[in-house]
């Protein structure tokens, strides 16, 4: 009988965890390529979120952008650094779909990561903004 509940007790946790895990989300945003220089241009910012310092989130000097031109297998092949503001400027993607995602490396070497945004370069005009927030 105590096997019995030991498995049971077993069973409800591992359910329990499998219910909480979070699933990834991603944002699908149009983004407009340039007719003037044929380039598409995605900027924006990188923040991380400390859970143990602030709710607040933090800026995330030289985080890491990282694109991937496959967006079933999410396989990134393409990688841009932010600068000490944690800005970033994309500029040259085709027409076509990108998934775009960040990272960033704290001084503690632990690392904060974001879901990502599924992208799709048009013909048309408009730089997007993109801001991502790290946890």
């Amino acid at each position: 009988m105590k096997t019995f509940k030991y498995i049971l007790g077993i069973l409800t946790v591992g359910a329990f965890m499998l219910a909480s895990c979070a699933k990834e989300e991603t944002k699908t945003v149009e983004v407009i390529k340039s007719v003037t220089d044929g380039q598409a241009l995605i900027k924006g910012t990188v923040k991380y979120l400390d859970a143990g310092q602030s709710s607040t989130p933090i800026i995330a000097p030289f985080a890491k952008i990282k694109i991937a031109t496959d967006v079933t297998t999410k396989a990134f092949n393409q990688f841009w650094q932010a600068d000490s503001a944690g800005n970033f400027s994309v500029k040259g993607l085709a027409v076509g779909e990108y998934y775009i995602a960040a990272e960033y490396k704290d001084k503690h070497d632990y690392i904060y990561i974001t879901n990502g945004y599924t992208v799709s370069v048009k013909n048309s005009v408009n730089p997007v903004t993109l801001d991502f927030v790290c946890k």
